[in-house]
């Protein structure tokens, strides 16, 4: 599986939810994706609580817009970033 074109942005600011998890407390959790980290995802939920969330344990549903939502496994999302070397100009 591979990333959807429309999500090789940020995912910050999107709305999710949680379909699947291997840990069951998680499963129907939804809000906004806060922070994102290599391996986890900070999701701000509707009262206003934030909660880290392992991305390689879960199944996702993102919402792109209105009409248009993904359903994603975390695995794919798991080291998405690439790290970028600083550049020292002398």
């Amino acid at each position: 599986m591979t990333i959807p074109k429309r999500l090789f942005g940020r995912l910050i600011g999107r709305r999710i939810r949680i379909i699947m998890s291997r840990d069951p407390t998680l499963v129907g959790i939804s809000g906004i994706i806060t922070y994102e980290t290599r391996n986890m995802l900070e999701i701000q939920l509707q009262n206003g609580q934030r909660i880290f969330v392992q991305k390689k344990i879960c199944v996702f549903e993102i919402y792109c817009d209105k009409k248009t939502k993904i359903i994603l496994d975390g695995n794919v999302l798991v080291n998405r970033y690439k790290r970028l070397k600083k550049i020292v100009r002398r």
